[in-house]
């Protein structure tokens, strides 16, 4: 039903829950155990690392872009351990997400060396160098041709003992690429063919409505018609996207 639909969505856009793919990785201007910022150049080191796996880096004294600010879920922060002792220098890079939970750790970077500036980069390039390639965190951008529609009103005939005002939609997405749904422990992940999880499902009391993220988009999915769509906000439009998927 319109009324059941739409009453979710507004329940969607309240909910925030965790993602499963990032797209900004935050560096501290100055790790906890160092005096000073940047300290022997390792936490610009870390800036250009991050970057050159294919991610968006912010020190985390920078302004935030108004996506990030809006969803800070988007973002990973990273987190150097030292573990070291008088004869070894031993560093780990840990990267945590939004809920204060630690996604991945590197191994271990370490070093003999007695001088404390060779020591620390010797060990933090080796503890980055060990998440080389191995980072499967960054959000993927698919071409889905988005039709922004206007809200309408519509009085349902079938409401019993209220006149309610519903909201549809006027269009919808036309295209979409084909995903695939693998269950978890709270609903789906929708997958496309490499597989990158494009969507993540969250089940409600309705067999065929699930709070959807997609990723800074929070919304719901729902089937009308034997086709899924993606509805969700932009701008204060209502914007449905049509989603192929095999569930």
């Amino acid at each position: 039903m319109k009324k059941i639909t739409l009453l979710l969505l507004l329940i969607a856009f309240s909910f925030s829950f965790a993602q499963e793919k990032y797209k900004y990785i935050i560096v501290p201007k100055k790790f906890e155990f160092f005096k000073n910022e940047n300290e022997y150049n390792t936490n610009f080191m870390a800036k250009s690392f991050f970057e050159r796996e294919g991610f968006k880096v912010l020190y985390d004294t920078d302004n935030f872009p108004q996506e990030l600010a809006n969803n800070r879920c988007l973002a990973l922060s990273a987190r150097a351990v030292k573990n070291s002792n008088l004869l070894v220098t031993k560093i780990t890079i840990e990267l945590i997400d939004c809920y204060n939970k630690v996604v991945y750790i590197s191994d271990q970077g370490t070093s003999r060396e007695k001088e404390f500036q060779k020591a620390y980069k010797d060990a933090f390039r080796i503890a980055l160098s060990s998440m080389s390639g191995k980072l499967n965190f960054k959000v993927s951008e698919i071409n889905n041709e988005i039709v922004v529609s206007t809200p309408v009103e519509v009085k349902s005939a079938s409401d019993v003992g209220s006149d309610v005002v519903e909201e549809t939609t006027a269009a919808v997405t036309l295209t979409s690429n084909q995903l695939f749904a693998i269950p978890t422990s709270t609903g789906y992940k929708l997958v496309n063919d490499k597989p990158e999880t494009i969507f993540t499902l969250k089940k409600t009391t309705v067999d065929s409505v699930f709070i959807a993220q997609k990723d800074s988009k929070s919304g719901i999915l729902f089937k009308k018609d034997n086709n899924w769509f993606f509805e969700y906000y932009l701008n204060d439009n209502l914007v449905s996207e049509k989603v192929e998927v095999k569930f």
